[in-house]
């Protein structure tokens, strides 16, 4: 049975935090979308720690509100807690986080959705996928109805397969109290596609009154926080919107109430009760094949892996306003229940703590991401896009990054046109990209700031200036608010020209900036600009050398950007390329020679020879008769 006669633009599989903005960016750009959720009451739910951002994540958010999606504002007005990371460093490396009230972000994104022109929601589990000539036309559901559409997204997290263990215990889901999507691997085994497993987990949550705070360290949110959304370009409605109908969205003043989290540490205790009992993790005993994410461990492998710390450190952040529940960041274990509740009461302050929620460990299926294109579409079905954890990521931000390029794109391709391809130049999104595409990953891929050649450029106050040319071709934004940051570029640059070719008091103002920032003397009319242009200012003024350097790098990556690797070329026939590297550029198929040189395992001397080859086919293309490839 088929739910209409016709087709979607815009199908969407999942509704995590990749999933609700890649269907946002898909309508937003004029394509008819469809959301499909195994349950619809947890749209957008934060299964792991209820916060947003943090180093380059923080980065991340900004650069999708950059680009029209919802993360930002959302975790604004339902932030409980906002803190600055990395204050006391440079600003390129100063990341914004926030604490949210679990269940108000949640509550606020699906009535988002649901007051979203052009979007429909429907209840129901994607078994299975339809298609076509190579091509994927529509979905199957657990309720026997066919959608179809001319791209669908696969978003499904956690849930591909997704198994969870408690020691030894075992259950379907891809989180706690969900379900599993069993069928569905095995439908995009059968179009070619590679599934890997991979593992993620959480630590127990417990009830806030039976923390004894007096033996923790309080850490309270920033007097003036720092938010994520871009509130001067911004239309002054977006805020607290009324819809026409009267429906008003949760949400509340953002920075105001903040909420403290606490520090504590595990103890020598904590740590044998651990070592005693490593055979009944399910990670130590070989229940689980996933891999998990390096740079979150688990309890048992901070014990194991760094032996020689005394103790490790540990975050009692709130869950909500209107919950008592607390999230114990950094205790992520598979322990057994009763194991877990002796090793909670190892802990400083949760001594007597109840527990509400127990840790479990999640495996499941990912599709390694080297098989997708730059604008993540698959390179084995056409029209077929992946975004989120399905690429081997791990993290809210990152999923809702690729979730927007994936939206924005498959509504893109359902019109006919050219996908947007976020450079990694450009930001923390392209780098994230770039990385899945041409180096894939074994383990949840994090985002970093040192994974950026070029952060010094990514400042999170500069995301919008960056990202403007994007927005402003696929009409992401409103028009006023692109009128407004035009102008605001417009600002910038001519402060920023002013103050290199000017002179203050017999000095160039730039030099003056960079001996003396504090004490500089400004003109007048600069301090009456608003206070992101003169941070903007200041900011590419102080650092102007450092700048110069990595835009003039930039530059000369742009040039081997350009230089394209013709479609069809048999990589494997090539006289001179290394055996590694021509399988690999073979199963990769990089579109220019730059994304060839990301590749892992493709040398210099290789992209050399590369570059000869395309040259002469060039040649032979500009003797008469013959058509000259676009470069």
């Amino acid at each position: 049975m088929t739910f209409r006669a016709e087709p979607y633009d815009v199908i969407v599989c999942g509704a995590g935090h990749a999933g609700v903005e890649a269907c946002l960016a898909s309508t937003r750009i004029g394509a008819s979308t469809l959301l499909l959720t195994g349950n619809i009451d947890t749209i957008a739910q934060m299964s792991c720690n209820p916060a947003i951002g943090g180093l380059a994540k923080g980065q991340l958010v900004r650069e999708i509100d950059a680009l029209g999606g919802e993360m930002a504002i959302n975790t604004d007005v339902t932030g409980i807690q906002f803190r600055l990371l990395n204050e006391s460093r440079g600003p390129a490396v100063q990341s914004p986080r926030a604490q949210c009230d679990k269940k108000a972000y949640q509550f606020r994104l699906k009535h988002t959705l649901e007051l979203q022109p052009r979007l429909q929601i429907f209840q129901a589990t994607v078994t299975g996928l339809i298609y076509k000539e190579g091509k994927v036309i529509g979905c199957r559901t657990n309720l026997d109805i066919e959608f179809f559409g001319r791209s669908v997204i696969i978003t499904t997290g956690t849930f591909l397969r997704g198994l969870m263990h408690v020691g030894q215990n075992k259950n379907e889901g891809g989180r706690l109290g969900d379900f599993s999507a069993k069928t569905l691997s095995g439908s995009l085994l059968y179009a070619g596609i590679e599934l890997q497993r991979l593992k993620t987990g959480t630590p127990p949550r417990i009830l806030g009154r039976s923390i004894n705070f007096s033996s923790l360290q309080e850490q309270k949110g920033d007097a003036k926080p720092t938010l994520f959304a871009f509130y001067d370009t911004r239309d002054q409605e977006d805020l607290f919107h009324v819809e026409h109908t009267g429906e008003r969205r949760i949400g509340w003043l953002p920075g105001t109430e903040q909420a403290s989290c606490w520090m504590t540490y595990t103890t020598r205790e904590s740590e044998k009760i651990v070592r005693d009992n490593l055979h009944k993790s399910a990670m130590y005993s070989g229940e689980i094949a996933g891999i998990g994410p390096r740079y979150c461990p688990s309890i048992e492998d901070k014990f194991v892996r760094f032996a020689d710390k005394e103790r490790h450190l540990l975050f009692l952040e709130p869950e909500g306003r209107s919950t008592n529940e607390y999230y114990i960041n950094g205790l992520s274990t598979s322990l057994p229940i009763d194991v877990q509740v002796q090793l909670v009461h190892t802990i400083p302050g949760l001594e007597k703590a109840i527990l509400l929620r127990p840790a479990y460990a999640v495996e499941y299926d990912f599709a390694p991401p080297t098989q997708l294109f730059p604008w993540l579409e698959s390179r084995i079905i056409e029209n077929l896009f992946f975004a989120g954890q399905i690429n081997g990521t791990s993290g809210y931000e990152e999923a809702a990054g690729q979730g927007i390029v994936a939206g924005t794109n498959a509504g893109l391709k359902a019109k006919g046109d050219k996908p947007m391809i976020v450079a990694r130049h450009e930001g923390y999104i392209g780098v994230l990209i770039d990385d899945l595409v041409t180096k894939g990953t074994t383990e949840p891929y994090r985002m970093f700031t040192s994974r950026a050649e070029y952060r010094l450029l990514f400042n999170h106050g500069s995301a919008e200036l960056r990202l403007f040319e994007h927005a402003d071709r696929f009409n992401l934004l409103s028009k006023s608010r692109l009128k407004r940051i035009k102008d605001k570029i417009d600002r910038i640059d001519k402060w920023e020209k002013l103050f290199e070719e000017e002179k203050g008091d017999g000095k160039n103002w730039g030099d003056l900036i960079r001996k003396e920032k504090d004490k500089a003397p400004f003109p007048h009319g600069f301090l009456t600009e608003t206070q992101e242009v003169r941070d903007e200012v200041l900011y590419r003024v102080t650092y102007r050398g450092y700048r110069t350097r990595e835009l003039r790098q930039i530059e000369k990556l742009k040039q081997i950007e350009k230089i394209k690797i013709p479609d069809g070329i048999d990589f494997l026939s090539i006289p001179g390329l290394r055996k590694e590297s021509a399988q690999k550029l073979d199963r990769m198929r990089p579109s220019s020679l730059g994304q060839a040189s990301r590749i892992s395992g493709v040398n210099p001397a290789d992209i050399s020879i590369l570059m000869v080859l395309i040259e002469a086919q060039r040649r032979e293309m500009q003797r008469p008769g013959q058509t000259l490839p676009e470069q």
